[in-house]
């Protein structure tokens, strides 16, 4: 799953750089016919950037959310828990603490965070 939404992520920087090439040769072609003014073409080029821009945190936004969406629905450990249970354990492991039942819990709880992650990450 996570190498498909790479592929997506990718797909999505190659369309818009070809995009950005195709304005910015098109513009550059209507200047050298006349058709346009240099002043006209930087305008359009940069109008262009600015909804480009705009589009672009529009679309991370929507791409966000659905990500969490899937994280949600597919039950997964969010790095920062699993960063936060590693973190209690290892504190727990330094203080000596015996295997209580809290240990247990946190250990097992430790041990079902990481297979969570592997996973996901196996998709």
């Amino acid at each position: 799953m996570e190498e498909t939404l790479k592929k997506l992520v990718y797909a999505g920087v190659g369309l818009a750089a070809q995009a950005t090439e195709k304005i910015e040769e098109t513009v550059t072609d209507l200047i050298k016919k006349g058709k346009i003014s240099d002043k006209e073409g930087k305008k359009i080029v940069d109008d262009f950037f600015k909804k480009s821009e705009k589009k672009k945190d529009s679309y991370e936004s929507k791409f966000k959310s659905a990500i969490e969406d899937v994280t949600a629905k597919f039950n997964y450990v969010s790095s920062k828990d699993f960063d936060a249970l590693v973190k209690r354990v290892v504190k727990l492991e330094k203080t000596g603490v015996k295997k209580t039942t809290a240990a247990k819990k946190a250990k097992a709880t430790t041990t079902t965070a990481k297979s969570a992650v592997k996973d996901a990450i196996k998709g």
